[in-house]
Protein backbone atom coordinates (compact mmCIF):
# COMPACT_ATOMS: atom_id res chain seq x y z
CA UNK A 1 0.00 0.00 0.00
CA UNK A 2 1.35 3.45 -0.92
CA UNK A 3 2.47 5.58 1.98
CA UNK A 4 1.36 8.79 0.31
CA UNK A 5 -0.16 10.43 -2.77
CA UNK A 6 1.63 13.13 -4.74
CA UNK A 7 -0.48 16.02 -6.10
CA UNK A 8 0.64 19.03 -8.14
CA UNK A 9 -0.50 22.63 -8.48
CA UNK A 10 0.46 25.61 -10.61
CA UNK A 11 2.83 27.84 -8.63
CA UNK A 12 2.13 30.77 -10.96
CA UNK A 13 -1.55 30.57 -9.97
CA UNK A 14 -0.85 29.84 -6.29
CA UNK A 15 2.50 31.56 -5.56
CA UNK A 16 2.95 30.47 -1.97
CA UNK A 17 6.75 30.57 -1.89
CA UNK A 18 6.79 34.12 -3.29
CA UNK A 19 4.37 35.21 -0.58
CA UNK A 20 6.36 33.51 2.17
CA UNK A 21 9.60 35.11 0.94
CA UNK A 22 7.85 38.47 1.05
CA UNK A 23 6.42 38.17 4.57
CA UNK A 24 9.69 36.73 5.89
CA UNK A 25 11.77 39.41 4.12
CA UNK A 26 14.06 36.69 2.75
CA UNK A 27 15.20 36.46 -0.88
CA UNK A 28 16.25 32.81 -0.75
CA UNK A 29 14.36 30.32 1.42
CA UNK A 30 16.88 27.57 0.71
CA UNK A 31 19.67 29.87 1.87
CA UNK A 32 18.35 30.42 5.41
CA UNK A 33 21.28 30.28 7.82
CA UNK A 34 22.23 27.03 9.50
CA UNK A 35 21.01 26.54 13.05
CA UNK A 36 23.38 26.81 15.99
CA UNK A 37 21.41 24.27 18.01
CA UNK A 38 19.17 21.29 17.38
CA UNK A 39 15.44 22.10 17.58
CA UNK A 40 13.29 20.16 20.04
CA UNK A 41 9.54 19.55 20.21
CA UNK A 42 9.35 22.55 22.53
CA UNK A 43 11.36 24.90 20.27
CA UNK A 44 10.65 23.75 16.69
CA UNK A 45 7.94 26.42 16.23
CA UNK A 46 9.78 29.30 17.87
CA UNK A 47 12.27 30.68 15.34
CA UNK A 48 12.12 34.28 14.08
CA UNK A 49 10.97 32.81 10.74
CA UNK A 50 7.94 31.24 12.40
CA UNK A 51 7.12 34.50 14.13
CA UNK A 52 7.16 36.41 10.82
CA UNK A 53 4.97 33.77 9.15
CA UNK A 54 2.34 33.67 11.91
CA UNK A 55 2.40 37.46 12.39
CA UNK A 56 1.44 37.69 8.70
CA UNK A 57 -0.89 34.70 8.51
CA UNK A 58 -3.76 36.97 7.37
CA UNK A 59 -1.73 37.65 4.21
CA UNK A 60 -1.06 33.93 3.71
CA UNK A 61 -4.60 32.69 4.43
CA UNK A 62 -6.34 33.65 1.14
CA UNK A 63 -3.67 31.90 -0.96
CA UNK A 64 -3.64 28.91 1.41
CA UNK A 65 -7.42 28.58 1.03
CA UNK A 66 -7.14 28.84 -2.76
CA UNK A 67 -4.64 25.96 -2.71
CA UNK A 68 -6.84 23.89 -0.39
CA UNK A 69 -9.91 24.40 -2.60
CA UNK A 70 -7.92 23.35 -5.66
CA UNK A 71 -6.53 20.23 -3.97
CA UNK A 72 -9.83 19.15 -2.42
CA UNK A 73 -12.00 19.73 -5.48
CA UNK A 74 -15.49 18.29 -5.06
CA UNK A 75 -14.68 17.08 -1.54
CA UNK A 76 -14.33 20.64 -0.25
CA UNK A 77 -17.82 20.68 1.27
CA UNK A 78 -17.34 17.31 2.97
CA UNK A 79 -14.36 18.21 5.17
CA UNK A 80 -13.21 20.72 7.71
CA UNK A 81 -9.80 22.26 7.14
CA UNK A 82 -7.09 23.35 9.56
CA UNK A 83 -7.78 27.07 10.03
CA UNK A 84 -4.11 28.14 10.28
CA UNK A 85 -1.55 26.09 8.34
CA UNK A 86 1.50 24.88 10.23
CA UNK A 87 4.79 26.41 9.12
CA UNK A 88 8.01 24.37 9.13
CA UNK A 89 11.63 25.42 8.72
CA UNK A 90 14.21 22.65 8.44
CA UNK A 91 17.42 24.60 8.87
CA UNK A 92 20.78 23.06 8.12
CA UNK A 93 22.21 21.27 11.19
CA UNK A 94 18.77 21.00 12.77
CA UNK A 95 15.34 19.40 12.44
CA UNK A 96 11.94 20.84 11.48
CA UNK A 97 9.95 18.75 13.95
CA UNK A 98 11.47 17.89 17.30
CA UNK A 99 10.25 14.29 17.56
CA UNK A 100 9.02 11.36 15.49
CA UNK A 101 5.30 11.00 16.05
CA UNK A 102 1.83 10.05 14.91
CA UNK A 103 -0.56 12.99 15.12
CA UNK A 104 -3.18 10.91 16.98
CA UNK A 105 -0.75 10.71 19.92
CA UNK A 106 -1.23 14.47 20.35
CA UNK A 107 -5.03 14.58 20.31
CA UNK A 108 -5.62 14.57 16.56
CA UNK A 109 -8.52 12.56 15.20
CA UNK A 110 -7.50 9.26 13.52
CA UNK A 111 -9.66 10.22 10.49
CA UNK A 112 -7.54 13.29 9.64
CA UNK A 113 -5.58 13.55 6.40
CA UNK A 114 -2.29 15.50 6.17
CA UNK A 115 -1.25 17.72 3.24
CA UNK A 116 2.47 18.56 3.21
CA UNK A 117 3.39 21.52 0.99
CA UNK A 118 7.14 22.08 0.40
CA UNK A 119 8.03 25.64 -0.59
CA UNK A 120 11.61 24.67 -1.52
CA UNK A 121 13.27 21.49 -2.78
CA UNK A 122 12.85 18.66 -0.28
CA UNK A 123 15.47 15.96 -0.68
CA UNK A 124 18.08 13.92 1.16
CA UNK A 125 18.10 14.67 4.86
CA UNK A 126 16.21 17.96 4.65
CA UNK A 127 12.88 16.32 3.84
CA UNK A 128 9.91 14.75 5.55
CA UNK A 129 10.16 11.04 6.34
CA UNK A 130 7.07 8.83 6.46
CA UNK A 131 7.44 5.40 8.09
CA UNK A 132 11.24 5.64 7.88
CA UNK A 133 11.36 6.60 4.20
CA UNK A 134 12.41 10.04 2.90
CA UNK A 135 9.90 11.77 0.64
CA UNK A 136 11.57 13.80 -2.11
CA UNK A 137 9.41 16.61 -3.47
CA UNK A 138 9.65 19.87 -5.38
CA UNK A 139 7.92 23.20 -4.97
CA UNK A 140 4.54 22.80 -6.68
CA UNK A 141 4.00 19.30 -5.30
CA UNK A 142 1.87 18.31 -2.32
CA UNK A 143 2.25 15.07 -0.39
CA UNK A 144 -1.00 13.69 1.04
CA UNK A 145 -0.59 11.08 3.78
CA UNK A 146 -2.08 9.53 6.89
CA UNK A 147 -0.20 11.56 9.47
CA UNK A 148 -2.63 10.68 12.23
CA UNK A 149 -1.65 7.03 12.11
CA UNK A 150 1.73 6.87 10.31
CA UNK A 151 5.03 7.54 12.04
CA UNK A 152 6.62 10.61 10.51
CA UNK A 153 9.34 13.09 11.30
CA UNK A 154 12.75 14.10 10.01
CA UNK A 155 16.46 13.73 10.57
CA UNK A 156 19.21 16.30 11.05
CA UNK A 157 19.59 18.33 7.86
CA UNK A 158 23.11 17.74 6.58
CA UNK A 159 22.36 18.97 3.04
CA UNK A 160 23.54 22.27 1.58
CA UNK A 161 20.08 23.87 1.75
CA UNK A 162 17.39 24.70 4.25
CA UNK A 163 13.90 23.35 3.59
CA UNK A 164 10.79 25.45 4.14
CA UNK A 165 7.30 23.99 4.02
CA UNK A 166 3.82 24.27 5.42
CA UNK A 167 1.26 21.62 6.13
CA UNK A 168 -2.38 21.32 7.00
CA UNK A 169 -4.94 18.72 7.89
CA UNK A 170 -8.48 17.95 6.85
CA UNK A 171 -11.15 16.05 8.75
CA UNK A 172 -14.33 14.53 7.28
CA UNK A 173 -17.26 16.52 8.65
CA UNK A 174 -18.96 13.21 9.41
CA UNK A 175 -16.09 12.31 11.79
CA UNK A 176 -15.97 15.64 13.63
CA UNK A 177 -16.26 15.46 17.41
CA UNK A 178 -15.43 18.59 19.43
CA UNK A 179 -12.23 17.94 21.34
CA UNK A 180 -10.85 20.16 24.11
CA UNK A 181 -7.35 18.78 23.80
CA UNK A 182 -5.10 21.45 22.31
CA UNK A 183 -2.83 21.36 19.30
CA UNK A 184 0.91 21.31 19.98
CA UNK A 185 1.77 24.10 17.52
CA UNK A 186 -0.92 26.65 18.42
CA UNK A 187 -2.53 25.55 21.66
CA UNK A 188 -5.94 25.63 19.95
CA UNK A 189 -8.73 23.24 20.96
CA UNK A 190 -9.72 20.84 18.17
CA UNK A 191 -13.02 22.65 17.67
CA UNK A 192 -14.76 24.29 14.73
CA UNK A 193 -13.83 27.99 14.63
CA UNK A 194 -10.63 27.40 16.58
CA UNK A 195 -8.44 24.64 15.08
CA UNK A 196 -10.96 23.66 12.37
CA UNK A 197 -12.76 25.80 9.81
CA UNK A 198 -14.82 25.58 6.64
CA UNK A 199 -13.49 26.89 3.36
Amino acid sequence: MAKYTRLRYDVTEVPLADLVREVMAEDDLEGLAASERLATRETDQSTPYHRRFYDNVDVITPVYRTLARELLGDAVDDVYIQRIPTFRVHLRNSVAVGSWHRDRDFGHDPAEVNYWVPLTRAYGNNTLWIDQEPVHAEYGEVIVFDGANSWHGNVVNDTDTSRVSMDFRTLPRSAYQPNDRKSVSFGLPFRLGEYWDTI
